[in-house]
């Protein structure tokens, strides 16, 4: 039987522009395309404008959407680009160390907090980190993403309208699948028995908001999930 060559494809924490006004973040790169972190939405096999960076000269390129994951990110191949654009991913590509498979090892974290600031702060802080950081603005969108994506971690605010971390806890903690997500908690309160009763249902560790830096946090990501 003969065996195709493995496609190279190495970790990444640069930030590419989509069709000239769109900002994302390429999580991964190979000869033939590139994953790319974004919340904009594209439907699969449409045309993009690409625009990066490698070793300090601008990329331009074409690609096709090959596929999606709503609030996630596109997987997009290369329609178009230059042979000197492509030589110099080529070069690039063959003098990193850190080579890995065509499946991604990205580990992807949801946050979970009604305030878009805070989401936004600590969501940047962990892509900068290398990790697939997902937003949910309240408790009804965190249900429905665990419900379609696998995520590596959870890390929620307990004091949300409607749906509130502890019910999010809860509604894990009974479920077969979910119950084996750890769970993070990022909280402005701090109070013992908001404390007792998150470990009880089920946290891993309890952040206060007040005293806890991006810089911190991811520190305490890398630690639970053991990167």
């Amino acid at each position: 039987m003969k065996k195709g060559r493995k496609k190279r494809r190495v970790l990444l924490k640069k930030e590419i522009i989509i069709n000239n006004v769109i900002k994302g973040y390429m999580l991964n790169l190979s000869e033939g395309g590139i994953y790319i972190y974004t919340q904009a939405e594209f439907i699969p096999h449409v045309l993009l404008d690409l625009s990066f960076t490698i070793n300090s000269e601008k990329i331009t390129a074409k690609g096709i959407v090959q596929h999606t994951k709503p609030g996630i990110g596109i997987g997009v191949r290369f329609h178009k680009i230059s042979q000197d654009h492509f030589m110099c991913i080529k070069q690039f590509l063959e003098c990193q160390p850190d080579v890995i498979s065509e499946e991604s090892n990205v580990k992807r974290i949801l946050i979970v907090d009604e305030n878009h600031q805070s989401r936004s702060i600590y969501r940047n802080r962990l892509l900068g980190e290398g990790f697939d950081a997902v937003e949910a603005a309240n408790g009804t969108e965190a249900l429905k993403k665990l419900q379609e994506i696998h995520f590596d971690l959870v890390i929620i605010d307990l004091w949300m309208e409607g749906i509130d971390g502890f019910k999010i806890l809860q509604l894990m903690k009974i479920n077969p699948v979910l119950a084996k997500t750890p769970v993070m908690i990022l909280s402005a309160r701090s109070t013992p028995s908001d404390f007792e009763k998150a470990v009880a249902l089920g946290a891993k560790d309890y952040l206060v908001k007040m005293t806890t830096t991006p810089i911190k946090l991811a520190e305490k990501v890398k630690k639970i999930l053991g990167v």
